[in-house]
């Protein structure tokens, strides 16, 4: 190990043994008090990060864009499905997924796909209002079967 190395994590299967063992179930309240925290300041990450994935998007329609700025849009995109999901945002991971799919499946030429793109920011925008409880449930999964539906519009790559 270098000097700036990170010093080695010990395995789960090593902190519960010998005599510095912390019980498993103290390691499982750990867990879910990290779990909880991380859920309690999502919708503030998210508020945050939502005005920079919705700037990736624009540069798309700007002259030109190279495969870099798609995978850019992309790898935000996928940020924010996988950060939503860990943290118990249904309706954000699945907006954030639908949205993931349209990327990686559908033709990027078709004059369509912007419109599409700018449906899911703006369901996204819609989950991170002030004046709109995130919407996990039934009216959810209507707007999510909705954008799918826009999505089938596009043909594949």
């Amino acid at each position: 190990m270098t000097s700036n190395s990170p010093p080695r994590r010990k395995s789960l299967y090593e902190k519960i043994q010998g005599p510095e063992a912390v019980p498993i179930e103290a390691l499982i309240e750990r867990g879910d008090t990290a779990a909880r925290r991380a859920s309690a300041d999502y919708l503030e990450f998210f508020r945050t990060r939502l005005p920079a994935v919705e700037t990736l998007a624009n540069a798309l329609f700007v002259g030109s864009p190279d495969g870099t700025a798609w995978r850019s849009f992309y790898i935000a995109v996928h940020d924010l499905r996988s950060s939503s999901a860990s943290a118990g945002y249904e309706a954000v991971s699945a907006i954030s997924q639908s949205l993931e799919g349209l990327l990686v499946e559908r033709d990027h030429e078709n004059p369509l796909i912007r419109d599409v793109i700018k449906l899911h920011l703006d369901a996204l925008s819609l989950t991170a209002s002030n004046n709109a409880r995130v919407p996990d449930g039934k009216g959810s999964a209507r707007l999510i079967k909705d954008l799918g539906r826009a999505v089938d519009k596009i043909p594949r790559t």
